[in-house]
């Protein structure tokens, strides 16, 4: 089987040169894994991460800044809809993120009620299904949004002062992993850990594929 898909991703190549997922470049050849080019690659490599912030999470990781290759990935899965960049994303944080965090149920923090309806799809919920696989965790899409606004385009003291509503559906496990694609001032985080807090979750961890860096 793996012998047929490396000959059909050749003939894919020879037809149509793939692009990097994320700059868009056109690559010389179709490669086997996701289509990232070398120069994009080595940015992921290196970059150092950092701990997201939220009053009511036990602990948050991003490996990539919301910036570059980080911002570039998120733009391609949210707004270009290459799902396929779900899969490097949950590959990312699987290898970053610490490991003892990755024993825990996946909960995706879900998008805006209205976005969801227009995009198609849920970009989180995409990294969190794509995560659960790589990791072979239970995923439970538990939590909902009631607000019909998007925190995309609001300024940071308008996010943290009026942050989304979120509820759970039903009771929450005791551990639970976050997920969302990209954090900037923590606000929807705190929102979703509180309402899995009150669901009866204890301990609440996060992870992003990229972030806004603290302040």
């Amino acid at each position: 089987m793996a012998d047929l898909r490396a000959i059909r991703a050749e003939l894919i190549g020879v037809v149509a040169a793939p692009h990097c997922l994320c700059c868009r470049s056109p690559l010389a050849r179709s490669p086997a894994g996701p289509a990232i080019c070398g120069r994009c690659l080595r940015q992921i490599e290196l970059a150092p991460g950092f701990p997201l912030r939220a009053d009511a999470i036990d602990g948050g990781f991003a490996p990539l800044a919301y910036e570059g290759v980080g911002r570039q990935l998120v733009a391609a899965l949210k707004f270009m809809r290459l799902t396929a960049v779900a899969g490097l994303a949950a590959a990312v944080i699987a290898g970053r993120a610490p490991p003892a965090w990755l024993r825990a149920t996946i909960v995706p923090v879900p998008a805006a009620p209205l976005r969801a309806r227009v995009r198609g799809f849920d970009p989180a919920r995409e990294i969190a299904a794509a995560l659960a696989g790589e990791t072979g965790c239970a995923i439970d899409p538990l939590l909902r949004r009631g607000d019909r606004s998007r925190q995309r385009g609001r300024g940071r003291r308008a996010r943290i002062a009026a942050p989304p509503a979120v509820a759970a559906s039903g009771p929450a496990p005791a551990r639970v992993l976050l997920v969302d694609d990209v954090v900037t001032t923590g606000a929807t985080l705190d929102a979703c850990a509180r309402a899995l807090r009150s669901a009866g979750a204890s301990d609440v961890r996060a992870v992003a594929v990229a972030a806004v860096p603290p302040r």
